[in-house]
């Protein structure tokens, strides 16, 4: 009996720290994609404005890796649709920005925020 009692505590422990550690990721995730949205949209110089760029889709396909419960409106895009449209965004400004167009990828790239603002209103 207190084996499975000792058992179930560890699975529930295990399981609640992994939660804990995707909810810190996520966190880090989001931070990092709003420095570099930041970097992305003062920077002057291409290098520059992919590295910001490279980041954020980093951040943004392992941020797609949690699953987040929106607040009630059934038909609003789930959190994986939504990470899929920013890194769809990101892909754009980054053709822009590599094909030696940064000003019209600084346009574009104000879509990144729109897509934020969406997902906040939804899922924080």
């Amino acid at each position: 009996m207190i084996k499975k009692t000792l058992a179930t505590v560890m699975l529930v422990s295990a399981f609640t720290m992994s939660s804990m550690s995707f909810a810190a990721d996520l966190e880090q995730n989001m931070k990092t994609l709003g420095k570099n949205y930041k970097a992305f949209n003062q920077t002057t110089n291409a290098a520059d404005a992919n590295k910001a760029l490279d980041n954020m889709r980093a951040a943004a396909t392992d941020a797609k890796k949690v699953k987040l419960k929106g607040r009630g409106d059934a038909s609003a895009p789930t959190s994986t649709q939504l990470f899929d449209q920013l890194i769809a965004q990101i892909d754009k400004t980054q053709a822009l920005v590599k094909g030696g167009h940064l000003d019209h990828a600084k346009m574009e790239g104000k879509k990144i925020a729109e897509i934020r603002d969406q997902g906040h209103k939804i899922y924080h």
